[in-house]
């Protein structure tokens, strides 16, 4: 039996991987729940039949096989840093980490230790996904000329903590939130070729709710529109000289193609696929708990996640205001009655 802590008692610990532990049931694996606020933790404790709670991961870490980091952004780093020092393997929540150089550093820490740390890019283990990336990579596409990505909606994830927003984010933003999620499938799709060919954003120093990108791979062009503000298409297109695929973003069982230029486009599904993003949950901690035992690879790892958090990483470094012609009037006096 696996001996597992789940660190962070908030919303994706209560809505994805609790039930999913859940129904692997007590015989294969053992859960303690980690918060400093030990009444959270033993709220939830109740609602999935689990009495053991701790304050902190250090309470824990000397009898655990593994950790499923639920935490604010910030905290994935200095904790898996003190798990995996100490021989337990961890699976974080994304973003892995805010900057590239904390990324590298546990990946460095993870191989020379040979311990496991996975991150939950979720959209990896999604039938759609994976289909799309055997569709690009069999070349039936031929010569990809343009991708367009568009997502987002009105913020309502319940968030235990503020630390997604403003200066507990270090100024960021919906980028690092599902931009995280974008860019990973880019460059698991398109490889890590991808360059930053300009950024645009909303922010005047907190965190930026909206998003405006381009990228380029070859001689094609990946444009990027994300917003927490305003509902998006939630689509992505990708446009090749020998056809065209397009995939809704919560839609985890079809996708549409076209395979030839002008012709309509059909829906092809996926035989198999999960209902819901939760009943991904037991394939994403089903891969951890593998590689726990057996020492295998996890099927995204701290090294993985790396393309993409460059790209973000420079796309911070190159911000831009976004055009906001709002902001750019006179007032005239003499209209003020």
């Amino acid at each position: 039996m696996m001996r597992l802590a789940v660190v962070g008692c908030g919303a994706i610990a209560e809505s994805f991987h609790l039930p999913a532990l859940r129904a692997m049931g007590a015989e294969e694996v053992s859960v303690v729940l980690v918060d400093p606020d030990l009444a959270r933790a033993r709220e939830l404790g109740r609602k999935f039949g689990l009495a053991e709670v701790a304050s902190s991961h250090r309470e824990v870490a000397e009898e655990l096989d593994g950790a499923v980091l639920c935490t604010p952004h910030h905290l994935h780093v200095p904790i898996a840093r003190d798990l995996v020092q100490a021989g337990v393997g961890v699976l974080s929540e994304k973003p892995l980490a805010t900057n590239v150089a904390d990324v590298e550093a546990l990946r460095d820490l993870s191989e020379s230790t040979g311990v496991p740390v996975a991150v939950n890019q979720t959209r990896r283990f999604i039938p759609a996904c994976r289909e799309i990336r055997r569709l690009l990579h069999s070349g039936e596409l031929g010569r990809i000329e343009a991708v367009e990505m568009a997502e987002g909606d009105r913020f309502g994830w319940p968030a235990a903590t503020p630390s997604m927003f403003g200066a507990a984010a270090g100024g960021k933003g919906v980028l690092l939130d599902i931009g995280v999620h974008a860019l990973d499938l880019a460059t698991w799709w398109f490889g890590s070729e991808l360059a930053l060919d300009g950024y645009r954003d909303d922010s005047f120093g907190g965190s930026e709710a909206a998003v405006r990108s381009r990228f380029r791979f070859g001689e094609a062009t990946l444009s990027l529109r994300l917003s927490w503000l305003a509902k998006q298409p939630n689509r992505y297109t990708i446009r090749g000289e020998g056809g065209m695929i397009t995939w809704n973003v919560y839609d985890l069982d079809r996708i549409g193609i076209s395979r030839k230029p002008g012709d309509r486009m059909r829906v092809q599904p996926i035989p198999g696929a999960p209902g819901s993003f939760a009943d991904l949950a037991p394939l994403v901690l089903g891969d951890f708990l593998n590689s726990l035992r057996t020492g295998s690879r996890p099927a995204v790892s701290a090294g993985d996640v790396l393309p993409a958090m460059r790209l973000i990483e420079a796309c911070y470094a190159r911000r831009e205001r976004a055009d906001m012609p709002w902001h750019d009037f006179t007032l005239d006096p003499s209209h003020v009655t």
